[in-house]
């Protein structure tokens, strides 16, 4: 999907965010500057939390709104077990609660399985192409919920 600018992706997340549920674990796949953070910012607003920002330095940030959100970036992870420093299993088996993961390429083996894996990719100015993994079954099931 093409994403022309940032009330497009904002109604994208919105969108994606409805086909959300507690325990979901997604997986944002970017390069640096794609808008991963701009976009998680927007499917916070879903679940009035308007205050999100990037936990790169704190490596996780928890959101409390309509639901709780735990969003870890982990591009400053330098070795997967640094990850049991910080009771991972809470945020990558959440109970009651939505993660939201950065870098998540960085955590190794850690990863849990059936993770909803979206990648932006970014293209000229604003515009972005947007796309859900068909590789878990909540994959599919948004895929097929958003009419891909």
């Amino acid at each position: 999907m093409i994403i022309n600018n940032l009330d497009e992706m904002r109604d994208f997340a919105k969108q994606f965010s409805s086909s959300l549920r507690k325990n979901d674990f997604i997986n944002l796949i970017g390069d640096m500057g794609a808008g991963k953070t701009t976009f998680t910012g927007f499917l916070c607003e879903n679940f009035a939390i308007y205050d999100s920002s990037s936990p790169t330095f704190a490596l996780v940030n928890i959101y409390e709104g309509d639901i709780l959100i735990y969003h870890l970036d982990l591009y400053r992870l330098d070795d997967p077990d640094e990850l049991l420093d910080i009771d991972y299993e809470t945020y990558f088996y959440p109970q009651d609660a939505i993660t939201i993961i950065e870098w998540a390429e960085n955590a190794g083996d850690f990863l849990p399985d059936g993770m909803i894996n979206l990648e932006i990719k970014k293209l000229d100015g604003e515009k972005r192409e947007v796309s859900i993994a068909n590789d878990s079954i909540r994959g599919r099931e948004i895929n097929e919920y958003l009419g891909n």
